[in-house]
């Protein structure tokens, strides 16, 4: 099966052109345009007129359905590559039910540890203090008794001792009675002291062991709390980094892809309205059975009237073919935070949460317990058991949006004819230099080249120049991953090198500055794209 290149080869040939190496590297749809235009001035033999009609044949039966079939597979390919970006906000959401997940279970830890730090503190510790407290003072009794006892003891001792003392005196026995009797008395409320002080020792030994029991609790769910707090951070960088990482590969591919099938489409587009214009030729080489024009005028009007068709509105569906004019979806909008740590649900970015040993986590945690017994501590006020030292989470960065910059981006000058002092001085015109981290302005063209905007874009800024005048809608010192989204939300692309000076003074003083450009090939030939169409069809 032939293409279109050796069309206008043969066009060329059966109406003895000498091809030039010019003429030769022409597109082959431009070829056919030109071997018509001369066929119609000059008439063609029959055997030509039988090969025109198998060119209108090929170019209604194979060229223009190749195109439109080159066209909606790039469609189907637009949608398939924009459907990743549900892909990625889907990989969000399932990402926030583990983050959801993990916050209920810091969350239930939490509360728990809380409600156990109280009973620790406000029935076990205090329990353990007012025991202390009360075996304190009940050992504080006994000694006094005992001292009591002592004295009387001395008491008797120094009755009974002294040298030259007679015992066996009925005045000593008489005196010697009553301390005797005191001593006993005293003796027996010593004795109850002690037992009270002995029987109550075993009550505070439970005290203790039910203090410590609750600590064990207490502490065993610090340890959880702190775990699932560094679980649940772990989680939300885990889903933070990927969400960021899945986006930014996406956003690539998409605008690398939207700036390559932008420049596809608007050839098509070139080439299928001149592919009418030859289709007009032919048919009035045909309706002409070969026979050339009566005069030059004629020729020209018949060529002014096809060529009219270069005028056709290819978007519409009456005149033109809508399938060759693609639709390029914007990209989503910015995903937001997520309302609070216990409403990660669905598409919405989870935040770090305070994590363990942090000024805010125990601000969080243990700002509300119950107050805790207070060095120095004495028989009046006794100590509990100490809290443990918290164990802080790995170390890890906190993720932050990426850009992935792929395609190939250069700067240039907004505008090489001005000529403004600041060209003068040499600051400007910059060369093709590209810096994968750099930045730079954005202006847009559409996709069929015929517009070029610099302002008025969503999302830019205002900028009042020089001169007084306020232009709104700017962008300045983006990343070329930031440029192309601005350009494709609004429907247009990155301008290339040799549309930029179409765009002198379109706003935002970009004239003055390095503006981003589409150095992207446009891709395969028209020769190319038939021979893979005709590869399909066979």
């Amino acid at each position: 099966m032939q293409s279109s290149l050796r069309f206008g080869v043969l066009f060329a040939t059966a109406n003895g052109l000498a091809m030039s190496t010019n003429h030769a590297k022409k597109p082959a749809v431009q070829s056919l345009l030109e071997s018509a235009k001369h066929m119609l001035k000059n008439g063609a033999t029959p055997a030509v007129i039988d090969f025109s009609e198998e060119t209108l044949a090929e170019i209604t039966g194979v060229v223009i359905p190749a195109i439109i079939n080159e066209s909606e597979n790039d469609q189907r390919f637009i949608y398939a590559l924009h459907g990743r970006f549900d892909e990625v906000r889907a990989a969000l959401a399932a990402g926030n039910t583990e983050v959801f997940q993990r916050n209920a279970e810091e969350t239930e830890f939490s509360n728990r540890h809380k409600e156990c730090r109280d009973v620790e503190i406000h029935e076990k510790c205090e329990g353990k203090r007012n025991c202390e407290m009360d075996l304190y003072h009940l050992w504080t009794v006994w000694v006094g008794q005992e001292q009591e006892l002592r004295e009387i003891h001395d008491t008797i001792s120094d009755h009974f001792c002294p040298p030259g003392t007679n015992g066996t005196l009925q005045t000593f026995r008489t005196q010697s009675i009553p301390w005797m009797e005191s001593y006993m008395r005293q003796k027996a409320i010593v004795d109850a002291a002690e037992l009270a002080y002995d029987v109550k020792r075993p009550d505070c030994l439970v005290t203790h062991r039910l203090l410590d029991d609750q600590s064990v609790v207490c502490n065993d769910l610090q340890s959880q709390l702190e775990g699932a707090a560094c679980a649940h951070e772990l989680a939300i960088t885990s889903v933070l980094q990927t969400y960021y990482e899945d986006f930014a590969q996406a956003q690539a591919a998409y605008n690398c892809a939207v700036e390559e099938v932008m420049e596809l489409e608007r050839d098509r587009k070139r080439e299928w309205v001149t592919l009418q214009v030859v289709n007009c030729l032919l048919e009035r080489i045909r309706e002409q059975n070969g026979v050339p024009c009566d005069s030059e005028d004629g020729v020209t009007e018949a060529v002014g009237v096809c060529e009219e068709l270069h005028g056709l509105s290819v978007c519409d569906p009456v005149e033109g073919e809508p399938r060759i004019c693609l639709d390029y979806p914007p990209l989503p909008p910015c995903v937001h935070a997520c309302p609070s740590r216990h409403e990660v649900v669905g598409v919405c970015l989870p935040v770090i949460q305070p994590t363990p040993c942090n000024g805010d986590f125990i601000a969080q945690e243990y700002a509300d317990l119950p107050p805790y017994p207070l060095a120095p501590f004495s028989e009046v006020n006794p100590g509990c058991n100490a809290y443990p030292e918290c164990s802080s989470c790995s170390d890890l960065p906190v993720p932050q949006p990426i850009t992935v910059d792929e395609c190939p981006g250069y700067t240039v000058d907004g505008c090489s004819t001005d000529d403004s002092d600041v060209y003068q001085d040499g600051e400007l015109p910059l060369t093709f230099v590209r810096n994968v981290d750099g930045v730079a302005d954005v202006r847009c063209c559409s996709t069929d080249g015929s517009q070029c905007s610099s302002q008025d874009f969503e999302g830019g800024v205002d900028y009042n120049t020089p001169g007084g005048d306020v232009h709104t809608g700017c962008y300045f010192d983006v990343t070329y991953q930031e440029a192309m989204t601005v350009c494709h939300n609004a429907g247009m692309r990155i301008c290339s090198a040799e549309e930029m000076d179409q765009c002198c003074g379109t706003g935002c003083w970009h004239n003055h500055h390095a503006i981003w450009v589409n150095m992207l090939d446009a891709g395969m030939s028209l020769d190319q794209r038939i021979a893979q169409a005709e590869d399909q069809i066979d």
